[in-house]
């Protein structure tokens, strides 16, 4: 009996361990390893990058056609002044804006330097969201100025090539949208982070990704505890 007792007794208390253990742990694990980004720091953190893609690409609009030499450079902007008369509604007609460019009479060399404009004005923000993404660990300009980070939310980890190329693919897409009078999608894209609790945008839920807290590393965390 005394032997039963004191088996009896030992089981208890290993018990009383298993459940405190196991309430530590629950306790801990229940602390998210990555914490979402505030309302504020994730709206100017977005408008940082979309103001410096607008530079960008002033910049590119106003220093490109020095490159070409003088006569392209008076030839674009004359074609810049004609096109400033137009209704507004017509700059994003393409039919219109492409035979309002045909009977301007300008040069080969002139028509080559606009379709690269073009096309970088498409590619740009696809490229900028890219960079960052996958460069930099989930990192734009304006993630970096606030802390914030991309990351995979399966592993955690900053977005791998797939995951990184599609999230800038559509972010990119949704940042064009939104300089044009088709804005609705690309602001949707970015609305949908204020209904749910995550807040990920539209292109978080498509590519299995989110935007977080940039998490301190392990070997800062383990500096931390020892001292």
């Amino acid at each position: 009996n005394g032997k039963a007792k004191s088996f009896h007794f030992h089981d208890v208390v290993s018990n009383k361990k298993m459940r405190l253990t196991d309430h530590e742990s629950r306790v801990g694990s229940s602390q998210p390893d990555h914490l979402p980004p505030k309302w504020i720091q994730r709206i100017v953190a977005f408008g940082m990058d979309l103001i410096l893609f607008v530079v960008i690409l002033q910049l590119l609009v106003m220093f490109l056609p020095k490159l070409y030499g003088e006569g392209v450079e008076k030839e674009f902007q004359d074609l810049i002044f004609s096109a400033s008369q137009l209704n507004p509604e017509d700059h994003f007609d393409t039919e219109k804006m492409g035979q309002f460019i045909k009977e301007s009479g300008v040069s080969e060399e002139t028509l080559s330097m606009i379709g690269f404009i073009v096309v970088c004005a498409f590619t740009l923000p696809v490229f900028y969201c890219f960079f960052g993404e996958f460069f930099f660990r989930g990192k734009s300009l304006g993630k970096a100025t606030f802390g914030l980070q991309a990351v995979s939310r399966r592993d955690g980890f900053p977005p791998r090539f797939p995951i990184a190329l599609s999230r800038s693919l559509i972010k990119g897409m949704a940042i064009l949208c939104l300089l044009t009078p088709f804005f609705l999608p690309g602001l949707l894209n970015f609305l949908f982070a204020f209904i749910n609790r995550e807040r990920r945008c539209l292109h978080d839920f498509l590519t299995g990704s989110l935007t977080v807290q940039s998490p301190a590393s392990h070997s800062q965390l383990k500096t931390t505890e020892e001292s």
